[in-house]
């Protein structure tokens, strides 16, 4: 591996901006692999990490390589990896900040990246690196908001078609990348899936499984979904965009079935926190965000509704990561059951374009996912 030389754009230390510099070429251990990233999509949480390391992940150690999606080309393998050789194109979950792995070695934004076998999946010869790149972090943290037995307990999916449950799951937010990802995730598994988006999006999540949408922004939201949910028997509900627990708990305070909702939201965005003289946002801000929990907490416990907080890598601590990575993703991918969503926005061509692409995230995009080739 002398022949390569690694850059990556690092966190040096909490609230500092990233800086492009050399990094140690890592080689594979046991059930692992080496990637040349191709290209690297960014989640609002690599942003929020950045700002709010010191709250939100303290176990982190720095300097650190943030960022989770990647998708490259295989240079070489540890000891025991049997599915994957030189050569491969693969779309991976990077562990760097993730609390089990914490190394900077597994983060996504450098030229070369450590991925573990159970969270790599091979990818269609049809598939660009910078479609491949917006599926794993969404698609890890659908599925484990899905499926594992301590969220919503689903029946997990296949790449074959499977006989329809019979049950809903209501997937607030469809055209978020979790979304897009719980939408196809919960439709292989043959679930129906009951959705919300901007008008704008409603074909967008009809085409990839959802059977019906509603506009998240209608004041009578939450009626007009109790109407239609009424008569189904509900498997629960999946709640995505900001401050949308408090209305995916009204909802299914009043339905049949499974009274339970799985969060990966907060009442309030925390993705706009300054880099730098925090203390003024952390004072208006933290005492909301606390009040805002504990109301959801109340809300949930006085209308008879479970709610579980999902963290994307957790399908990785049991048999449900290499089920959805190794046994599922791929064939799903190459035969057109899982397509990668929303579409791929490239905001750059280089490391150095990471900051400014996440600047661009901060501001907001719909149904496309910010992605930086490299």
């Amino acid at each position: 591996m002398s022949q390569h030389a690694n850059q990556a754009a690092w966190l040096q230390a909490r609230s500092h901006p990233l800086t492009v510099a050399a990094a140690p070429l890592t080689p594979p251990g046991p059930g692992e692999l080496l990637i040349r990233n191709r290209a690297i999509a960014l989640n609002p949480f690599d942003g929020i990490v950045q700002t709010l390391g010191g709250l939100v992940t303290p176990w982190v150690r720095y300097p650190a390589i943030l960022g989770s999606d990647v998708a490259g080309e295989v240079v070489s393998v540890g000891p025991s990896v049997t599915r994957f050789q030189p050569g491969d194109r693969v779309l991976g979950l990077a562990r760097g900040i993730d609390k089990l792995a914490n190394r900077a070695a597994e983060g996504a934004f450098q030229n070369y990246v450590i991925l573990r076998q159970e969270a790599t999946t091979r990818m269609p010869d049809t598939m660009t690196f910078e479609q491949a790149a917006v599926l794993p972090l969404a698609v890890a943290t659908a599925a484990s908001g899905l499926f594992l037995d301590d969220q919503l307990g689903l029946q997990q999916p296949s790449a074959e078609r499977v006989a329809p449950t019979g049950k809903t799951v209501l997937v607030w937010g469809g055209s978020t990348s979790v979304g897009s990802a719980a939408i196809q995730l919960a439709a292989c598994a043959g679930y129906e899936v009951v959705t919300t988006a901007s008008p704008r999006n409603f074909e967008y999540v009809r085409q990839l499984g959802a059977s019906l949408a509603f506009d998240y922004n209608d004041v009578e939201v939450v009626a007009k979904l109790v109407s239609v949910l009424a008569d189904r028997e509900m498997a629960g509900a999946l709640a995505i965009a900001a401050n949308s627990g408090a209305q995916c708990i009204d909802v299914m305070s009043r339905c049949r079935g499974r009274r339970i909702v799985a969060m990966a939201s907060s009442p309030l965005p925390i993705d706009d926190a300054p880099l730098t003289g925090q203390f003024l946002w952390k004072l208006t801000h933290l005492p909301r965000l606390a009040a805002g929990f504990a109301g959801l907490a109340l809300r949930a416990r006085l209308k008879g509704v479970a709610t579980r907080p999902i963290w994307g890598t957790d399908l990785l601590k049991g048999p449900l990561g290499r089920a959805i990575f190794q046994d599922f993703l791929g064939p799903a991918l190459a035969q057109g059951r899982v397509v990668p969503a929303p579409a791929p926005l490239v905001a750059g061509h280089a490391l150095q374009d990471i900051p400014e692409a996440l600047a661009l995230l901060r501001r907001g995009v719909s149904a496309s996912k910010v992605v930086v080739s490299i």
